[in-house]
């Protein structure tokens, strides 16, 4: 449904999505050789997600930026030909947000919509800006934010009421500063890219132009309280899917008349079940979750909250899955998966177990471009990539990525 709008401000009709970069920090799955957000979950890439989203706010026009080789998009174009127009655009080098909006200068409206990847729910925070901000000036410069207390992570604001007075990138000292951090949605003009244009290129070319183009332009920002998502490691996967679940499930269990459950299968809860799906017996499948097409729940498994199999994943008796996703085509025998990740196209054996507690009760971390990143979390399993197979009675420790392609032998627990 298109978004209403009460007040006379109205939305840009063209959206831009920056989905160029390397991923570097995405791994197991950094050298899959295409973007993040091509990332499959619900049965979909999350760009599709996001672009599916802005359709739903009524913007049919989107520019797309990527990398110089990634070829993961072309689909869009014809996929989505009868709803919108998308046109791909390249930054031929990672030189930084700044540049890859450039690239696509010449085919940019005055007025658009720039956005990071994985806001699948941007028809929710711009029915929210339409709803609550009748006193943005119509076709300035806004910026969407939210409160945080991490600073040092974000591009954070000093604010003056709604006025934007000044931007400074992941700051050391927050004097003058807001605790408001942008969240990566923004509504831009063509001059101030060509604005951008004119300054040094780089890293942060785009933050550092903003802050000086409010000297002379007036520049505001909009809190919103929807969710704000990220999509920097892999874990930041989780609470994408676990939104998917709960938007998509609806407190309904969407169960394709072509899915094969045995009648003594337990199904609670919200759970979307795809065609060709097969569930054996004394099953449970607990909603939140996902069963895609030709998967397969064996004898005793249970599924639990917030878990999704993709299409043709199997586990095949005696398996627990907790809030963990599985990739196309990978066959776990038997075992418990917790708070984990595992790619495409794995074969892991029975018994297999990944632990998702320390015993000490802190936060997992992982380690990641020879640096241990913090989670935030104190329930965190294994990330496992592509092709990975693993032998009988093996286990992992939590926070350990298994590279893509690696062959685990029987009999190993994996610290790191």
């Amino acid at each position: 449904m298109t978004i209403s709008n009460p007040h006379p401000i109205t939305l840009p009709k063209q959206a831009v999505i920056l989905a160029a970069g390397e991923s570097s920090r995405f791994q197991p799955f950094n050298l899959r050789h295409c973007h993040k957000s091509t990332f499959t979950l619900l049965g979909k890439s999350i760009i599709s997600w996001t672009i599916e989203s802005l359709i739903r706010a009524g913007i049919s026009k989107i520019e797309i930026i990527k990398s110089p080789n990634d070829i993961s998009f072309n689909n869009l174009i014809s996929l989505y030909q009868k709803r919108a127009k998308i046109t791909l655009h390249t930054q031929q080098k990672p030189l930084g947000m700044g540049n890859a909006i450039i690239s696509a200068l010449n085919s940019l409206n005055n007025n658009f919509i720039l956005l990071n990847v994985q806001q699948l729910n941007i028809d929710k925070h711009l029915k929210h800006f339409l709803d609550n901000d009748p006193t943005i000036v119509p076709n300035s410069i806004t910026l969407f934010c939210q409160k945080t207390d991490e600073p040092q992570k974000y591009g954070m604001l000093g604010l003056d009421g709604n006025r934007v007075t000044k931007i400074v990138e992941k700051p050391t000292n927050v004097k003058g500063l807001s605790d408001k951090r942008i969240l990566g949605i923004y509504f831009l003009t063509k001059p101030f890219v060509k604005f951008m244009k004119t300054t040094p290129t780089t890293e942060y070319q785009f933050e550092l132009s903003l802050d000086q183009y409010l000297q002379k332009e007036k520049i505001f920002a909009v809190d919103t309280p929807e969710l704000g998502l990220s999509l920097k490691y892999v874990w930041d996967l989780f609470p994408i899917a676990s939104y998917l679940l709960n938007q998509n499930a609806q407190n309904k269990q969407i169960i394709s008349p072509k899915a094969k459950i045995h009648p003594t299968a337990i199904i609670t809860g919200p759970v979307i079940i795809e065609e060709e799906a097969e569930i054996y017996e004394y099953s449970l499948i607990q909603g939140p979750c996902y069963l895609g097409k030709k998967t397969v729940i064996g004898s005793f498994c249970k599924v639990r909250k917030n878990s999704i199999l993709e299409e043709s994943a199997q586990i095949e008796s005696h398996g627990e899955i907790k809030q963990s996703l599985i990739g196309c085509n990978s066959h776990i025998h038997s075992g418990f998966i917790g708070d984990s990740i595992i790619g495409e196209n794995c074969r892991i054996g029975a018994n297999f177990i990944t632990a998702n507690r320390r015993h000490d009760r802190t936060n997992i971390k992982f380690m990641i471009k020879d640096k241990l990143v913090d989670t935030n979390s104190n329930f965190m399993g294994a990330l496992i990539g592509d092709n990975v197979k693993i032998g009988i009675h093996c286990g992992t420790n939590p926070g350990v990525i298994i590279p893509s392609d690696s062959q685990i032998p029987p009999g190993t627990i994996l610290s790191h």
